[in-house]
């Protein structure tokens, strides 16, 4: 958002929201905070800190509560809650808005929005600016020229001297950036000047003004006159790559349509509302592989370390034999070693065994056993976690792949609901966009191939194990790609029905596509009847046994209906 549509912005919520009062507050993103609002309607305010779209404006969309708050959607809570807006302004000719709230029972605090690109953030500051929580902080030692950590004083963004408030600027300075040799009029240089310039405005002044500074000069006073008497218009502007942006200029130099809307917040809801939903899925997704990728490393670290256990168990089961050739033995009290014929190779080299000097041979061969007997005991437990962290690594692997592969919200949280090894009350799910008035997404696909018949895919594992369990009868036939994480695919066949040759191969195309393997050129698919596909005792959901199968090598294809 640039100035000029910030300021309009601004103009329209203070008609819309002064006096709303808080009802909850939600995070629905890394970047994005959602606040619902009431007066006399239910209204959501959007404030996004998205470095390519900061920006905040009401949205008609609704969405599920996400049920665990982070740490500052929940501070905001316990502040915010049933506190009134009293005052909602942006910094003159800048991209820094202040929403102040007026509380019952403390002292009014404020909520700082900067729309600064990639150092967007939100900020809670209370009457004598210190900040109390923010969304991003910012250590001394990061590099930035800020700190922004809570209990410290809040400070503006610093500006470089090079730059120029729309209100400080001077047709001199226009003039600069074609005699100074360093510089140039061009929209690069005309955006680093201005303070909150949008890029595809600046390109647009510069074309309208044919390199002419004065033209550009006259331009931007037209802009700030009507953004200081608060009669900027709007203007839906779709450019020539289809990118559409909100304008308070029409673009027509650099734009291929250009639409002029009476309601900014209509406009901007045509610009961000069809794609928030996408936006939030691939952040849900983000998320929750961020989450499986951390126990996937925890995962590997703990095999890696059980496996250096189960060697050194393994070494101890020399003890038994040290032990059994010990006992023919009768050495000095006070040996380090001794030498032995070692009976149980074939060749009965010369042994030589370490010996515990302050014991007898008896009690040294007795010592042995004891390290086989807790070597051998061991080995099976060690031997069962690590076949534990193999199943629980495969698990996850398998649900990375389903998380990628997720087409909705409510596709992630399925997926991610019994990540291995993390425990359920604790278990921070994955925000989900609801979708209030649609019966629940089932955890499979229903398509129709070809010759008309129904094909079910497996979304997740879950639903791969809703093939199995709810729809699969025993002369349906299952599909799998050979040895990759994927979907199982059903195809229902009607009984004593003879399945064309190229159904099998759609249906196995499908299985491939749906697939870890689905960018290599041919993929083997295992098929069988479904009676032949069994769960087997403690088997993970979507783990299977299968008896007997036939394979087919394809190229793996989407779906065509």
């Amino acid at each position: 958002m640039d100035i000029f549509i910030l300021k309009a912005l601004m103009d329209d919520l203070q008609q819309q929201l002064i006096g709303a009062t808080v009802s909850k507050v939600f995070q629905m993103s890394a970047d994005d905070l959602l606040v619902r609002l009431w007066r006399q309607q239910d209204q959501r305010l959007l404030l996004s800190t998205h470095a390519k779209a900061a920006r905040l404006h009401l949205t008609s969309l609704r969405f599920e509560n996400p049920p665990s708050p982070p740490r500052f959607a929940a501070y905001l809570r316990s502040q915010l809650q049933r506190a009134r807006i009293q005052r909602i302004a942006v910094e003159p000719y800048d991209r820094i808005v202040h929403i102040t709230w007026e509380r019952r029972d403390a002292a009014p605090v404020t909520l700082i929005h900067e729309l600064l690109g990639a150092q967007s953030n939100l900020l809670l500051v209370d009457a004598e600016g210190m900040i109390l929580e923010l969304l991003k902080r910012v250590a001394p030692d990061d590099g930035h020229r800020r700190t922004l950590l809570p209990g410290h004083p809040y400070q503006a963004p610093p500006q470089p001297a090079y730059r120029r408030s729309l209100s400080a600027l001077t047709r001199g300075d226009l003039l600069d950036l074609v005699h100074n040799p360093d510089q140039a009029f061009d929209a690069r240089h005309l955006q680093r000047l201005v303070i909150g310039l949008d890029p595809v405005l600046a390109t647009e002044l510069v074309q309208r003004s044919q390199g002419d500074p004065e033209a550009c000069w006259a331009e931007l006073q037209a802009l700030r006159q009507r953004y200081d008497q608060g009669t900027l218009s709007t203007y839906l502007c779709t450019l020539a790559d289809g990118v559409q942006r909100v304008s308070a200029l029409p673009l027509t130099s650099t734009a291929s349509q250009v639409e002029p809307y009476e309601n900014i917040q209509e406009a901007l809801a045509a610009v961000y509302d069809p794609h928030m939903h996408t936006a939030w899925l691939k952040s849900t997704q983000q998320e929750t592989l961020k989450q499986i990728n951390q126990q996937l490393r925890r995962l590997r670290k703990k095999s890696q370390n059980i496996q250096r256990d189960y060697d050194k168990l393994q070494s101890y089961l020399d003890c038994q034999r040290y032990g059994t050739l010990l006992m023919g033995q009768n050495a000095s009290r006070g040996a380090s070693q001794i030498d032995v014929v070692d009976y149980y190779h074939p060749e009965q080299p010369t042994l030589t065994i370490p010996l515990d000097p302050k014991q007898s041979t008896k009690e040294n061969a007795q010592a042995y056993f004891k390290k086989y007997r807790k070597a051998k005991s061991g080995l099976d437990k060690v031997q069962s976690l690590l076949e534990q962290c193999a199943m629980d690594t495969q698990e996850l692997e398998r649900m990375a792949e389903q998380v990628e592969g997720a087409e909705t919200w409510s596709d992630v949280p399925l997926i991610a609901a019994k990540q291995p090894g993390q425990k359920q009350e604790t278990q921070r799910k994955a925000r989900v966009p609801a979708q209030p008035k649609t019966p629940p997404t089932r955890p499979y696909r229903t398509l129709t191939i070809h010759d008309g018949a129904t094909l079910y895919c497996g979304k997740n594992h879950h639903g791969n194990d809703a093939l199995l369990r709810q729809l699969a009868h025993p002369e349906d036939l299952w599909f799998h790609a050979h040895g990759h994480a994927g979907a199982h695919v059903l195809l229902k066949v009607q009984p004593q029905q003879a399945v064309p040759e190229q159904t099998i191969v759609e249906a196995a195309s499908i299985a491939a596509y749906y697939s870890k393997a689905k960018a290599s050129a041919a993929v083997e698919v295992i098929y069988t009847q479904a009676r032949n596909v069994r769960k087997f005792r403690g088997a993970r959901p979507g783990q299977v046994h299968v008896t007997t199968y036939q394979t087919l090598e394809v190229t793996p294809q989407p779906p065509t209906a």
